[in-house]
């Protein structure tokens, strides 16, 4: 198959989809040109044995000799092949090394997803799977959540709407506020979570409405990050807008008259919808987050402080504690401060806020 340092094109080369692992591609273009997985790896110039990749498990690395290659016989620029592929050239193979290609399995905590069926549909014979920052995915075009759920992995949105819209939102915070939205997002979720396990706040209303437009009930703890997700991503927002005014040193008693801590507290519960639910107890939720992203600053130290920049509430977020280091992908209660978790015993919270 080689000629030379020329690499012979194949016929066929499938379309690209944004954010396909490696192994995902590889198999499909694979497939389409009648080849094994072992075969087209050998013509990229990879090592002879190579067994097949599992694309839900396995990503495939390649090095600088192979990206080459791999360009070549799909007549695309590499650059355009990087672009799509995000896991391309993060290979810790160097141009030196003997072996152009590895197979290893993915960490746990950062598997890929399987991408929408519907935006694959007539670009592929086979499921892709994609990179993503999250263990699960919502594809707003098709209003579709997509994740490993009792071998389901594509849930339809179509009766909960809000979830979609949901992640439209989160997608502009991530965009305003930067990495540190991340953080946040996790924050909410384990919030809302330690909110859904005490069966505070939307546990006997909305939450339960959606669990029955979705057919789930309390016992499918894979559908509660789902259930939960619009109120998680107001919780989020909400968060955003305190920790703008942490990062320039203020307290809310420097914004408008009485924003306090306890009545941000309040102000979430009235975004949500459920102020008396909040006042009954949903506070505690907020309170222990609230601990641990406390303001240093002296009070003396702050009311001393200029005003800050215009614009500084469209600025991303600097990385602050207890979030000075966030991962960009995995599941997202890995990234929480708080330490409960789903299908556990809820950690006491009581510590309140002086």
């Amino acid at each position: 198959m080689l000629m030379g340092d020329a690499v012979v094109p194949l016929p066929r080369r499938p379309a690209l989809i944004a954010g396909e692992t490696t192994a995902s591609f590889l198999l499909r273009l694979a497939g389409m040109n009648g080849m094994s997985f072992g075969e087209l790896i050998r013509h990229v110039g990879g090592p002879r044995g190579l067994e097949e990749a599992d694309p839900q498990q396995q990503e495939a690395w390649l090095g600088p000799l192979a990206r080459q290659r791999l360009a070549q016989v799909t007549r695309r620029p590499r650059a355009q092949l990087e672009r799509a592929l995000p896991t391309l050239d993060r290979a810790s193979i160097t141009s030196r090394a003997r072996q152009q290609v590895r197979v290893e399995a993915w960490p746990a905590e950062h598997q890929p997803v399987q991408a929408c069926a519907l935006c694959v549909a007539g670009r592929s014979d086979r499921p892709v799977w994609r990179v993503s920052s999250d263990v699960w995915a919502v594809c707003t075009r098709h209003g579709r959540w997509i994740g490993e759920a009792d071998g389901r992995f594509q849930v339809s949105l179509d009766r909960v709407p809000e979830v979609v819209e949901a992640h439209e939102r989160r997608a502009r915070l991530e965009r305003k506020t930067g990495l540190f939205a991340r953080a946040l997002m996790a924050d909410a979720s384990q919030v809302a979570v330690y909110w859904w396990q005490c069966r505070q706040m939307g546990s006997r209303g909305v939450w339960a409405r959606r669990q029955a437009m979705l057919g789930v009930s309390r016992a499918d703890l894979w559908a509660v990050p789902l259930v939960v997700y619009p109120e998680a991503v107001v919780v989020a927002e909400a968060m955003a807008v305190r920790e703008r005014q942490r990062a320039v040193g203020r307290s809310f008693a420097g914004g408008p008259a009485g924003w306090t801590t306890g009545r941000w507290v309040a102000w979430v519960g009235e975004r949500l919808g459920m102020s008396d639910e909040m006042a009954a107890g949903g506070h505690r939720g907020l309170e222990a987050w609230l601990v641990a992203h406390r303001n240093t600053v002296p009070v003396k130290q702050r009311m001393a402080l200029p005003a800050p920049a215009a614009g500084y509430r469209s600025w991303p977020l600097v990385m602050m504690e207890p979030h000075r280091e966030v991962p960009g992908s995995g599941p997202l209660e890995a990234v929480s401060c708080l330490p409960w978790r789903l299908g556990t015993p809820m950690t006491s919270v009581t510590r309140r806020l002086a």
